[in-house]
């Protein structure tokens, strides 16, 4: 299963998270696959959206 976003919206996710080194870190995953799902539009894998959307919680909770 995948979970698509048009390319846009994952690059716009991305960057406000800190940008594709902090995120693809964080996932414990390459930067150059980060990359691949941010041309793609997609997340392939549920967990690593999952993971993602985790993220982006923790990153709103520490700048609020």
């Amino acid at each position: 299963m995948s979970i698509k976003e048009t390319p846009n919206d994952l690059h716009q996710l991305v960057h406000k998270l800190g940008g594709p080194s902090f995120v693809a870190r964080e996932l414990k995953i390459s930067v150059s696959t980060l990359h691949g799902w941010m041309k793609q539009g997609r997340v392939p894998n549920m967990q690593k959206w999952v993971e993602l959307k985790e993220l982006d919680n923790r990153m709103q909770d520490v700048l609020k």
